[in-house]
Order: structure tokens, then C-alpha cells, then sequence
């Protein structure tokens, strides 16, 4: 499960239905690639992606294709601080946070 700002993604289905029961219900999905992770809302709609340590929002086109910006997700919210968003997407890469603490 990924948690960013509060919102939480899951993997796949079985994590989903898992996170009905407790505290933890998840709101959308993620998948990760190699130098990248997608985020998905919980329809399946790609809504945003992580890479470089950064997470950008993304936008479908006309044509079907997407443009990826820097903004605000709308499922996400706003980060209130830099460093919480920064420490959240660091540890996606590390699994520690800035100052080397476990993250979960």
C-alpha cells in the first residue's frame, strides 16, 4: 500500500478488498514500473504518476494520450509542507524517509 498524503493506493483487487475492513481504505490503485509508478483512481483512470522523485498529475488529451504537469492531484489534495511531501515520495524510492527513519 501506498500512502500519500493520507490517500491511500493499493495494488490490486485483493488489497482492496482487503482494506475495506480496517481502518486503511484505499481510495485508487498503483502500479510500478521500472523508473516510474502510476497512480490510478479507484475506476481504473490514470490520474498521476511518480518519477524522478516527483509527483506529476496527469491530464488525458483529445487524442486519447496523456500530458503529465506539475499540479495538484485532485484525489491527493495539497501537501500543507514540502518536506512531508517530500519525505513520502523519497521513501516510495528508499523505504527511509530524509532523516533515515523506516517509513510506512
Amino acid at each position: 500500500m501506498i500512502i500519500l498524503n493520507n490517500v491511500k493506493f493499493v495494488k490490486d483487487d485483493n488489497e482492496l478488498a482487503n482494506s475495506l475492513f480496517t481502518n486503511k481504505t484505499a481510495s485508487g490503485y498503483y502500479k510500478r514500473y521500472k523508473r516510474q509508478i502510476k497512480l490510478f483512481d479507484i475506476n481504473q483512470n490514470l490520474i498521476g504518476v511518480i518519477a524522478n522523485n516527483v509527483l506529476g498529475k496527469a491530464s488525458k488529451l483529445e487524442n486519447g494520450k496523456y500530458w503529465y504537469s506539475y499540479g495538484t492531484i485532485d484525489l491527493i489534495g495539497e501537501y500543507k509542507s514540502y518536506s512531508k511531501y517530500n519525505d513520502e515520495i523519497m521513501s516510495l524510492k528508499t523505504g527511509k524517509d530524509s532523516k533515515g527513519y523506516i517509513y510506512n
